[in-house]
């Protein structure tokens, strides 16, 4: 079992300046969902799963449902999501942050009440609309991830 408190006191003894929790929304037919960042947004009119900081002393995984609740509406038990990874970046602030990356898998046509966002898809997890590298990177994770659990 993961400590997801102790994940997030060694990213700050490692110097991360930011720490963020992001869950990466699969439905059963295996299409990710994606957020479109608004014009007045900081990289405005990429898309990003859902993301966002974490508040001091929050634990990771609680962090990460609370903003998939928070820009999306869905709720996810905390059995049902997994940890994936970290994603290293900086930010528009020149930041470094940690992003912890966990999924979770939702029912086909699940509702989408965006709040941060000014649209969304559920797009093929190989070939998703246009986002950061890094965000990039953590798809084809996923991808990867679930093509070997399907052996």
């Amino acid at each position: 079992m993961i400590d997801h408190n102790l994940l997030t006191r060694q990213a700050l003894a490692l110097g991360f300046e930011r720490l963020t929790g992001g869950v990466v929304v699969l439905d059963t037919s295996g299409r990710v969902l994606m957020l479109r960042r608004r014009e007045d947004d900081a990289l405005p009119g990429l898309w990003d799963y859902p993301a966002g900081g974490l508040e001091p002393g929050e634990d990771a995984r609680a962090g990460a449902l609370r903003e998939l609740f928070e820009e999306t509406g869905i709720t996810a038990a905390p059995e049902d999501v997994e940890y994936l990874r970290t994603l290293d970046f900086t930010d528009a602030e020149h930041r470094r942050c940690r992003q912890f990356v966990f999924t979770t898998t939702v029912p086909d046509d699940t509702p989408v009440a965006l709040t941060e966002h000014d649209r969304f898809v559920w797009a093929d997890l190989a070939d998703p609309p246009p986002t950061s590298a890094g965000y990039r990177d953590v798809l084809g994770f996923v991808h990867r991830h679930r093509a070997l659990r399907a052996w």
